[in-house]
């Protein structure tokens, strides 16, 4: 989005179309590089509204796009009584806030590890009018709270490696690094997840893995390695192959 757009959605949206001083203020903090996004404070992913008032992870373009198809395919595929969705590392929410406001039969659970973040999901719930029921927001590592199985799971990890971090730091003048570098070398997040998948997931179940588009290679070996046959691949709006689909069954 150029920056003349931008400035014209803050006045429009944050503003009601008028010039303040406030305004002009936004403007030079985002020419000093604060980010558009958390100037307007929420964003619509798939749909859904997200608060971005706590600093979380902007969500990406990208992902949009995949877990955009990922719920057309469910809602194809799946009988839709009720639908348990698991959303890791949720961050701001967006992928499970956009399961859960275009699939009014699933009820979803957040895992995110930043316990300051979790006000921030509970906010995005009430703004999206999903009912308390339908929606758990757990504070934990990876896998920490998760109970019994899942229907579907959405994991978007970390996964740049700690050797690109030096480089990536240059770029990153408003997130906070936690949501984007790996323990080790990009993979570590993909094989807690990988490692210990199945034994949240439906006979039926599917997982939707994201990745960089690099390490697409290396995701189908650790798909295969822990124990994934049947498996498939999303694209990006771009036409990068971005996000493994894996079913549970054989």
């Amino acid at each position: 989005m150029k920056f003349e757009d931008k400035v014209a959605r803050l006045r429009k949206e944050k503003y009601k179309g008028i010039e303040t001083p406030e305004l002009l203020e936004d403007i030079k903090r985002m020419t000093d590089g604060e980010a558009f996004e958390y100037l307007l404070g929420e964003i619509v992913f798939a749909g859904a509204k997200v608060d971005l008032s706590l600093r979380p992870m902007i969500p990406r373009p990208e992902t949009e796009f995949w877990v955009k198809q990922a719920i057309e395919d469910i809602m194809k595929t799946k009988r839709l009584f009720v639908l348990r969705v698991l959303d890791l590392f949720a961050g701001s929410g967006n992928v499970g806030l956009a399961v859960a406001r275009n699939i009014p039969e699933a009820t979803v659970d957040f895992i995110e590890l930043d316990p300051k973040l979790k006000p921030g999901i509970e906010h995005s719930i009430i703004r999206n009018n999903i009912k308390k029921l339908r929606a758990r927001v757990l504070v934990g590592d990876t896998w920490t709270g998760a109970g019994g199985t899942y229907d579907v799971i959405f994991a978007v990890p970390p996964y740049v490696p700690q050797s690109m971090k030096e480089e990536v730091m240059k770029e990153l003048h408003a997130e906070a690094p936690l949501s984007f570098f790996d323990k080790e070398e990009g993979f570590y997040f993909h094989t807690q997840v990988l490692s210990r998948a199945k034994e949240f997931m439906k006979e039926d179940g599917v997982l939707y893995l994201e990745f960089d588009i690099t390490q697409r290679e290396k995701i189908e070996e650790l798909a295969k390695e822990h124990g994934f046959t049947s498996y498939s691949f999303l694209k990006d709006p771009y036409g990068h192959e971005c996000t493994i689909c894996l079913s549970k069954s054989l």
